[in-house]
């Protein structure tokens, strides 16, 4: 089972990693555990949207999409109000 360091998706400041293992899926990895610095994992407690920022991160990494399209869909974002 492969394993791959992502940055944790609870920290807001990005300066934490959680070692993720996954199986490997196609379009995306099946995840097993994320493990903080702890050694807790944090999986079972993650939003769908946390796990899928994870999975996006794994695909960049093993050059399946490029970083600018996990980007954009990567967290939710209101658009821009419509100039009148």
């Amino acid at each position: 089972m492969p394993a791959h360091y992502c940055i944790d998706p609870l920290d807001p400041y990005a300066e934490r990693e959680v070692l993720v293992s996954y199986d490997e899926a196609r379009p995306f990895a099946f995840l097993r555990t994320a493990i903080d610095q702890d050694g807790c994992d944090l999986l079972p407690d993650l939003s769908d949207e946390c796990r899928r920022i994870l999975q996006l991160e794994i695909a960049v990494y093993h050059g399946l999409i490029q970083p600018c399209e996990w980007a954009q869909h990567a967290v939710d974002v209101p658009s821009a109000p419509n100039a009148a």
